[in-house]
């Protein structure tokens, strides 16, 4: 890569857009502004992410899936214990229960190419 990526035209059609969808007054409490401001960072997580070096990445890679390895391990553990399995599904059924944090968690599901935990 050549050097830093401008992202100037990107910004401005953004701005643009969210002129068209804002209704709070660009105070960002609008699905619109919300919306935008969204898009804009992980816009810019994938110009940071692939602005790196091939070797970072590939790096940052393999010790993302050690991670995952060693986190689907503690949970396998966890999860064995009777109480702690018992604890954990009162606290799902709670999070679940409440719409806003429900919407939340499918989101990050959708994004995380998993599927979001039945209720």
């Amino acid at each position: 890569m050549a050097g830093p990526v401008d992202m100037s035209e990107l910004h401005f059609a953004l701005d643009r857009v969210r002129s068209q969808l804002c209704h709070c007054g660009f105070k960002g409490e609008c699905l619109g502004c919300k919306g935008i401001d969204m898009v804009r960072a992980q816009a810019e997580a994938v110009v940071a992410a692939a602005s790196q070096p091939i070797l970072l990445q590939v790096a940052q890679e393999a010790s993302m899936k050690d991670m995952a390895t060693r986190f689907e391990a503690m949970s396998e553990r966890l999860m064995s214990d009777p109480d702690i399995r018992r604890s954990a599904e009162e606290m799902q059924q709670k999070l679940m229960s409440d719409p806003e944090t429900r919407q939340l968690i499918e989101e990050l599901m959708r994004r995380l190419g998993g599927t979001p935990p039945d209720s």
